[in-house]
């Protein structure tokens, strides 16, 4: 993987996800929460495209990753399979049993914490370290994610336990010099979603292409 590591969420069109994989993105995110706008059907991709036609444009590199919400441990376990998901990412109340249940059966975790006005709760978070690869920071919303607002990114100073984490939350190319200066030793990368898209589920592979080139070079 590079560095930064850059997580493209939200994806479900066909020919869409074939263009941003092409631009070698670290992780390609597929929501299963079927209140997102980007939530992915069993109608949207078929199973045989994503086992037979996208490898060949989709280096082992990318990552999938598997977006879920308060589902149970049966339900994201049947997707995973099916969708052959390289991580599980956990964006609702789950609890350390709930990970730890998941890390047991051999998936890779990332956590999600919404970070709104009362900044993060380190006690809390690190009765997840031991079952989790890596935190994500998202901005507090009732929708959970992709609201495109950020948050207050210095609320992180703070942070101090030893799980790495993702940044995300309404970062747009417009941010490229302040991510290239944000400095924090256990950021490794970062999330992106609604400010690249062309509509909820589809996303701007010029302005992804741009961001991508930007965040890499030295």
């Amino acid at each position: 993987m590079s560095f930064p590591l850059i997580k493209v969420c939200g994806m479900r069109d066909v020919q869409n996800i074939e263009q941003i994989a092409s631009l070698c993105p670290d992780f390609l995110g597929f929501i299963f929460y079927p209140r997102s706008k980007r939530y992915v059907r069993q109608s949207d991709l078929s199973i045989e495209y994503l086992d037979k036609v996208l490898p060949k444009n989709l280096p082992t590199s990318i990552k999938r990753v598997g977006v879920f919400v308060e589902s149970t441990d049966a339900e994201i376990e049947r997707i995973a399979k099916r969708w052959k998901l390289d991580f599980v990412q956990l964006h609702g109340n789950e609890s350390p049993t709930f990970c730890q249940k998941l890390k047991e059966k051999g998936f890779k975790i990332i956590k999600v914490f919404s970070v709104g006005k009362e900044g993060i709760s380190l006690a809390h978070m690190s009765l997840y370290e031991e079952f989790v690869d890596y935190f994500l920071f998202d901005t507090q919303t009732p929708n959970y994610g992709g609201s495109g607002h950020k948050f207050d990114w210095d609320t992180l100073k703070t942070y101090n336990l030893e799980t790495p984490f993702l940044l995300s939350g309404g970062i747009s190319l417009q941010d490229v010099e302040k991510l290239k200066g944000y400095i924090h030793h256990k950021c490794i990368g970062f999330d992106v979603n609604s400010k690249f898209e062309i509509e909820p589920a589809k996303k701007n592979a010029v302005l992804l292409q741009e961001f991508i080139t930007l965040m890499r070079k030295e």
